[in-house]
């Protein structure tokens, strides 16, 4: 049956709602569709996790209302949402379906006058041929409508993050607060909270500022605590899971709590405790953006350095496309230096491929992105005062029709490109969890054949954020070897530098994998670490990027906190001799829950694709004796 035909029979309200005059009914809202329903704009279908067939390509809602002008709000909940799905109410856009494969709650404002007593029509649909399968539904009105912040505040902040959060009325009050378990001192800290019945990210009553950022269902706490609103229902209560983590390295606690009354309150504390032991090693992000700057998602800078110290990303890098914007003064003023040491970096954005570049000495001019020929970007690169490393970014995805990993550029047996292009590049991403690739190994075997070849290239992990909540920053994060006895305040910059120039640096995306050589008994051992809320069920080492052996890990052993996985190979039983390299590489299943969802690929090579976490090793070169 066509949806669009099926929907767009009325959807009359019961008379007797609108007459009676109590509070309690006039807060309520009135529901016009409570399904959820699947879309489809074109073919084929995006994913094969949805139905063959959809429901249709557009929503289509016909309603009549008693005394419209009443109301000032529409919600629904959406998910998957990818390409712009215009929301339009009586042949007027009212606003866009946000770009946001999460589920979650979304309110727009109703402008005055424009619902009618009769024959409303409410449509969402897109304009796009690119393939998008979504969810949308659970549609309602509201007679109440508030922003947390004041007019001059809102509008603010919709210019620095191009997004103004507009909600239904917020009746209880939540105090949230998060201490480490051991010292109980306050940490930065992520909040997550969805609704129990339908698991979709909720409507908050708070706004980002100094010391929170806010979205759906987030909140990123700089200090660890955040007084909020929520919305409660005296006829129906509600239940909310609120969840707490603060990134890769600590515990994830979750509770309960239900909301029934207006004048409700509840109190929550978390104690995380760091389940991922990383003496040595300090935590980095190289590929962070804002709304602000870069005009593309959703995040001011302050809502960057938030979210940051929420995930427990100790070195931040800033690489706004071709402009330096230095963290540094603002992390200060807002204390997050604490947790921190912003570096000055910068993405390139050319023809011919995405360049992370840093540390770029402030009030550098940034290089020129419009060169062409590999040879002059590469020496514009350099030239830029500071730098010394250069990130290719995403080498298997396509920008202004060039992807530089491609087989027309990129012979992956020899580890060479074609056309005399020398990659001069000295690190490349292996995960962007904002890019992801459908098959997670095929950049690591590009990285394979590079060494083979004998660049000199390190493996990175990234997030390559520009949002608080869509692309998670430090999702994926690069491990470097940096004395970090002192403050993260105070990180040694040209020890980082050095961990990238010699190959230290391990890729973590929801797992860490180390190897370790023992020259005396000529043997290395791998350890796979991780947190409690992710497992590995499989680790894997090559040799000179040939697959030498592969270990299923147990649920039992894969699933714990800290060491999930440690085992000592001798160097003979791999075939591996002076000369030869060794990498380890763990996987397992993907978080799909909203406190850390994996989104799915940007550039998908297959309709398929199932989530997993992943954690590589550096190199290890075997040098001759």
């Amino acid at each position: 049956m066509n949806l669009s035909h099926f929907l767009q029979k009325p959807c009359l309200i019961g008379i007797g709602l609108f007459l009676t005059a109590s509070s309690s009914l006039l807060a309520t809202p009135v529901v016009i569709d409570s399904d959820f329903h699947h879309l489809r704009n074109a073919e084929p279908r995006e994913w094969s996790s949805f139905p063959k067939m959809a429901e249709s390509d557009r929503l289509k809602l016909t309603f009549d209302l008693e005394s419209p002008d009443e109301f000032k709000l529409l919600t629904l909940r959406q998910q998957e949402t990818k390409q712009a799905w215009a929301i339009r109410l009586n042949g007027t856009q009212i606003g866009a379906l946000p770009r946001d494969h999460n589920h979650l709650e979304y309110a727009v404002a109703i402008p005055p006058r424009l619902l009618k007593e009769s024959a409303n029509v409410l449509e969402i649909a897109t304009d796009s041929e690119i393939p998008d399968d979504i969810r949308v539904g659970a549609v309602a009105l509201h007679r109440d409508a508030e922003s947390p912040v004041d007019d001059e505040q809102a509008a603010l902040l919709s210019k620095q993050r191009g997004y103004q959060r507009l909600l239904p009325k917020m009746t209880a009050t939540v105090k949230l607060s998060a201490v480490e378990a051991n010292t109980g001192d306050a940490l930065p800290c992520r909040f997550t909270i969805v609704d129990a019945e339908s698991g979709a990210l909720v409507f908050i009553g708070a706004e980002s500022d100094d010391r929170l950022a806010v979205r759906e269902g987030i909140i990123y706490s700089l200090d660890g605590e955040a007084t909020i609103r929520l919305a409660g229902d005296s006829e129906r209560p509600r239940r909310y899971l609120v969840y707490c983590g603060r990134g890769f390295e600590y515990s994830m606690g979750r509770e309960e709590i239900v909301i029934d009354a207006s004048d409700d309150t509840a109190e929550l504390s978390f104690q995380l405790r760091q389940e991922v032991p990383t003496p040595g090693l300090v935590a980095c992000d190289t590929h962070l953006h804002t709304f602000q700057f870069d005009r593309h998602g959703d995040c001011t800078l302050i809502e960057r350095l938030l979210s940051a110290a929420g995930e427990g990303i100790e070195l931040p890098i800033s690489t706004a496309h071709d402009q330096h914007i230095d963290y540094a003064i603002e992390a200060a003023r807002i204390g997050a230096s604490k947790w921190m040491t912003p570096v000055l970096g910068c993405e390139v954005t050319t023809h011919f491929g995405h360049f992370n570049t840093f540390p770029v000495e402030p009030g550098s001019q940034p290089a020129e992105h419009k060169l062409r020929p590999w040879d002059q970007i590469f020496a514009n690169i350099y030239a830029t005062p500071g730098v010394k490393i250069c990130i290719l970014n995403h080498g298997r995805d396509a920008h202004r029709g060039f992807t530089p990993l491609h087989p027309d550029n990129f012979n992956v047996e020899t580890g060479t490109f074609t056309l005399g292009r020398k990659l001069r590049a000295n690190a490349m991403e292996l995960i962007n969890s904002g890019a992801q690739q459908t098959d997670p190994m095929q950049i690591v075997h590009d990285w394979f054949a590079l060494l083979k070849s004998g660049h000199q290239i390190a493996g990175v992990g990234s997030s390559d954020s520009h949002t608080v909540n869509f692309a998670i920053a430090g999702q994926a994060r690069t491990y470097v070897a940096c004395p970090d006895d002192d403050s993260p305040a105070n990180l040694d910059i040209n020890a980082v530098v050095d961990s990238f120039l010699t190959g230290k640096t391990w890729v973590s995306f929801g797992l860490l994998t180390q190897l370790d050589l023992d020259p005396e008994s000529d043997s290395v051992t791998v350890r796979v670490l991780g947190p409690s809320w992710t497992r590995a069920d499989r680790v894997r080492l090559f040799r000179n990027g040939e697959e030498v052996q592969s270990i299923k890990i147990p649920e039992t052993i894969g699933s714990k906190p800290g060491e999930k996985f440690t085992q000592t190979f001798a160097l003979a039983d791999l075939g591996a001799k002076s000369g030869d390299f060794l990498c380890a590489v763990a996987t397992g299943p993907g978080i799909t829950e909203p406190w850390w969802a994996i989104m799915p690929p940007y550039q998908p090579t297959s309709p398929d694709f199932a989530p997993f976490v992943m954690g590589i090793s550096p190199a290890l070169w075997l040098k001759q004796p």
